[in-house]
Parts: C-alpha cells; structure tokens; sequence
C-alpha cells in the first residue's frame, strides 16, 4: 500500500470507535500520536498497547501502520471484531502479571518499539506495568505512552483526589517546597522526573533510562535512551499472582458488561455499591477484604469512561 495511500488517524477513529464509546482518542491524543509515527508508517513496528475496551485502537494501528504487529491486553474478554486479524494479537490478563507481559513480548520477537499505557489509570498498576515493561520490553530508543493520567484529579477514582488550583502566592523566599497534587498517576509521572534527573544529579543512570518526558494534556510520551540504564534495583518483578488471578476472576464475571457500559452502568453501579455494604462487613477478614478492594477497582475503572463524560458535560 502506498504510504500517500494510507488513512489518517482521524479517519480511522471515526470508522472504528463506536458511537457513544467514551473510551475514544481525542483530537489532541491523535496529533501527537500523528506527530510520532507520520515517518514511520512503513516501518515494521511491534506495537502494545495496555487496554483494549472496544478493539477500536488496536483496528487503527493495524490500518495506520500497515507493516506492524499489534499486541493487546485486558482483563476483559477479546473484542469479536478483533479476533482472528492478522499482525493482530490479543492477551488476556492483568498489566502488572509478569506472565502476561512476557507472553506479549514473545509474540514480537522479545522487545516492542511502542507500549501504550490505556488500562486501568490506577497510579500503582501504571508503575507497575511501567517497570517491568520499560527496562526489559521496550527496545532502546523507543516510545512509552501513558494516557488518561487525569483521573489522579477524580475523586470517585480509586487513587483520584479533587482537583486543587495551584497556589499563586507561594513564590516567597522562605519557599522550598512547593505544594502539587500527588494523588495517583500524577504523582506517580512526577516521580518520573527524577528518574529522568538521576544521571545529571548522581553521575549514574536510573534502571528507567530515559532521554525525554514530553508532558501533555492527560498523556505522557516517554522516550527509552539508547543508552543502558542501572541494573533493576531489587528482584526481578513477580508482582502478586494471587491479586492477578483475582483481577482474572472478576473480568470474567465484568467482561461482557464492559462491553455494553452505556447500556448496563445502573447495575454497575448498584453491583459497586453492594461490594462497599460487603467490605464494610467484613473489616476484620484481610485476605476476603483485599479481595473486595480489587475488585471495587475493577467496577470503577469500568465506570471511568461515563465519569469523565459527566464531568465534561458540567462545564
């Protein structure tokens, strides 16, 4: 296919997301992906992306990029429109199950050259994912995309705090910290910053070996350096299987209503506030309440999409 040929990533979302589906790239998301791989459409790019909802985005890297391999994972079960498409593959599992995140790899050959973050927008899923992901799977020079890093400023969200102006009469000299918000993934994409600052700082590079944080309105780009980073500083990740399979179990009792959340959000809703009645119930059972605690997660990340509608529609 001739690359002049080739549709626009505007175009391919209005012809793959469906009408209503609030989890769409917006304009601003598209030009910067656009801006990112308009020279590299030819290329043979390994492609992962985190969060696969509709299937919509894996459709339009397919279409976008016609000599890519695109791999995506979700709790969920697979969208059908997705299955069975070549230079398209579909895992499903946690982000943070190492397991599944080798798998993934091993699909491309051991290292992809974008990884793109649309899960859970859960601060400590997206670190999670980030370093095992980063260090190990993403080649260097390539890209790392995390979105929707705003639901940090939700206060229904599992980490999310209420949005707080910045303070405008702190510039004093006796000033030496500088109030911000750190709820969730906002905290966490700060803490990037001094990933990206060790070098200079310490004279050795963080095992997050970047040359670039490019922050943008609720999406992140983060650039590998080609240059090695520190070793991992503790023992390889092998993060909770027990809540992995937990996260296995409720997408599959969840899974068919994300795919209908317009349609079904009134039963998510009272299913949430059931679990609230059970975990109050049950305070003095840890292992039945961390249990309750992930999958009260899990309903909320499924109603994110209709919370960022309802906000957007207040203002």
């Amino acid at each position: 296919m001739a690359e002049q040929l080739l549709p626009e990533l505007d175009e391919l979302a209005e012809r793959y997301y469906p009408k209503g589906d609030y989890t769409r790239k917006g304009p601003t998301y598209l030009t910067s992906y656009a801006r990112l791989l308009s020279n590299r459409r030819m290329d043979e790019l390994r492609i992962l992306e985190l969060g696969v909802f509709s299937g919509a985005s894996l459709l339009i890297w397919r279409d976008y990029l016609p000599n890519a391999t695109i791999v995506g994972i979700d709790i969920a079960q697979a969208p059908e429109r997705i299955l069975n498409l070549e230079r398209v593959h579909f895992l499903r599992g946690s982000q943070d199950d190492p397991e599944i995140l080798r798998k993934a790899a091993s699909l491309v050959g051991g290292q992809f050259d974008i990884i793109i973050d649309d899960a859970s927008h859960i601060g400590y899923l997206t670190k999670r994912s980030l370093h095992y992901l980063f260090p190990f799977f993403l080649v260097p020079g390539g890209w790392y995309i995390i979105e929707d890093f705003g639901t940090a400023f939700i206060p229904e969200y599992p980490d999310g705090a209420t949005y707080q102006e910045p303070a405008w009469d702190d510039a004093v000299p006796s000033m030496r910290e500088f109030r911000s918000s750190q709820s969730g993934m906002v905290g966490f994409i700060k803490q990037l910053i001094d990933h990206l600052m060790q070098e200079l700082m310490t004279g050795g590079r963080s095992f997050i070996s970047m040359d670039r944080l490019i922050v943008e309105t609720n999406i992140v780009f983060i650039e590998k350096s080609k240059q090695s980073g520190a070793p991992w500083p503790g023992p390889i990740p092998d993060f909770a299987p027990d809540q992995s399979s937990a996260e296995t179990a409720i997408s599959e009792a969840s899974g068919p209503s994300l795919q209908v959340l317009t349609e079904q959000l009134t039963a998510v809703q009272i299913a949430l506030t059931d679990c609230q009645v059970l975990k109050e119930e049950i305070v003095g059972q840890a292992q039945r309440l961390a249990t309750l605690e992930r999958m009260a997660s899990q309903l909320r990340s499924a109603l994110t999409p209709v919370l960022w509608l309802r906000r957007l529609l207040k203002r």
